[in-house]
């Protein structure tokens, strides 16, 4: 089954290829050549295999989205909401251009990253497991450890011949003893924190899904207090898991790297200097925050001697 999806411009699919390119994982499968993104979705009736496909330009974007089938129209429309949502297709990024044009500094990052946005995790469960596996660990680390609990989840589903992993349920890992993730080099702490966020969901101290409602403000009160939930890992998860658009992970340490090189500064600026320099990026600092992570990974230095394209030199 084929279905095409028309994301507002600007939209740059092999951009948006670049972050999870940078961290390889079993969960998805990304092929920069074909530009396309491929990993088994949870829905609520069973996980099914897609493969989404960028097939536009920026300017005129389109994708691509193939799954089997011998879904039902409830599956498909699970389907089209959850892609939309994790790719962002329905924002209007010329909105948070317009706003980030007025600053200084800004209009030579936006320029290399023309078309960028933020990939959302497939659900709120996923999202809030690797981040708490991500604390204070490198990227490298971090997805071998994602991939190992992948693993042992041991869920598969079939898809053109290969077999997807799927990333375990709530349900899969309360199941878990600790002992499980000890032996896959997952510290004590890390594997308490997981496991017991998972028995908090099936057990119903945590409703994922009415986070949604939430405010927030109500989510950080509502998570922060659970035994390995701090601020950055509710930051991240606002901006990840919910893509909430006014986040700042300001004691990230990649956003801190990335704003000290945009500005030219001496020394890396600490937590409080992020925040108050990040003030005039609202309503939109967690757009700001993922163009900082890209610019990482891709070179936005302006180039030498040149106007870039909005007519801005600095």
């Amino acid at each position: 089954m084929v279905e095409h999806l028309i994301p507002t411009a600007l939209f740059d699919f092999p951009q948006m290829l670049r972050r999870p390119l940078s961290r390889p994982s079993k969960v998805p499968v990304i092929d920069p050549e074909t530009v396309s993104y491929t990993r088994a979705l949870r829905l609520t009736t069973r996980s099914i295999p897609i493969t989404i496909s960028g097939t536009g330009t920026a300017a005129s974007p389109a994708l691509r989205l193939t799954y089997p089938d011998n879904l039902s129209e409830d599956e498909r429309v699970q389907i089209r909401e959850r892609i939309q949502r994790m790719f962002s297709t329905q924002i209007m990024v010329s909105d948070f251009y317009e706003h980030m044009l007025r600053l200084p500094k800004w209009p030579q990052l936006v320029e290399r990253l023309y078309g960028l946005r933020p990939i959302q995790d497939a659900d709120l469960f996923e999202s809030m497991v690797k981040i708490i596996i991500g604390q204070q660990l490198n990227v490298q680390f971090a997805a071998t450890l994602v991939d190992r609990l992948v693993d042992l989840g041991g869920e598969f589903v079939e898809w053109n011949g290969t077999l997807l992993p799927v990333f375990p349920s709530p349900e899969q890992v309360a199941g878990w003893a600790y002992e499980q993730l000890r032996a896959r080099s997952f510290s004590q702490r890390k594997v308490e924190y997981v496991i017991d966020f998972a028995r908090f969901v099936v057990n119903g101290n945590v409703d994922l899904e009415g986070l949604w409602k939430m405010s927030d403000d109500q989510i950080y009160e509502q998570l922060i207090p659970l035994r390995g939930i701090g601020r950055w890992t509710v930051e991240c998860f606002l901006l990840f898991g919910l893509g909430r658009p006014d986040i700042l992970p300001a004691a990230d340490i990649g956003v801190q790297n990335a704003v000290q090189r945009l500005y030219g500064m001496d020394q890396r600026p600490k937590e409080e200097d992020v925040r108050r320099l990040a003030e005039p990026w609202a309503p939109w600092r967690s757009y700001a925050t993922y163009y900082l992570w890209q610019s990482l990974i891709v070179d936005c230095r302006p180039k030498k001697g040149a106007e870039n394209e909005f007519g801005n030199t600095d």
